[in-house]
């Protein structure tokens, strides 16, 4: 099954190097957009892991963990929170009550460093090398 998990690996890598380019070019939504799809994809990748089956075609990242029977701190729960608003913010315009509100530059470097962080710790569970440092 590992077979399996490595293109939800590679795409989740090649979502941090495009958040990360976004960054720099001022696009803070849509980098975080590419946030939530790297914990996305490495979350479904231990889903894959521990299952031996194909994940559910979900966006939520609590569900996944969730499923994944994970023991999220409280501040990897108030990520998951984070990327899953900006996501759907950045995904769904017409379910905005109000427009996203802008994300400062700031508050996107946090937000890559906290999901690499997090990252990391998902690739641990799966008992692989580390995450790349990009």
């Amino acid at each position: 099954m590992d077979e399996d998990i490595q293109p939800w690996l590679r795409y989740a890598e090649s979502d941090m190097v495009s958040a990360e380019a976004l960054i720099r070019a001022g696009q803070e939504l849509n980098a975080i957009f590419h946030l939530q799809q790297a914990a996305e994809k490495t979350l479904k990748a231990l889903y894959i892991k521990q299952k031996s089956s194909m994940p559910p075609r979900v966006h939520d990242l609590h569900k996944l963990a969730e499923e994944c029977r994970l023991g999220l701190s409280r501040q990897q729960k108030l990520l998951l929170d984070d990327l899953t608003r900006s996501y759907t913010g950045s995904r769904y315009p017409e379910s905005w009550e109000q427009p996203p509100e802008d994300i400062t530059p700031e508050e996107a470097q946090q937000l890559m460093a906290l999901t690499r962080e997090f990252l990391q710790w998902l690739r641990q569970q799966l008992s692989i090398l580390p995450w790349k440092k990009l």
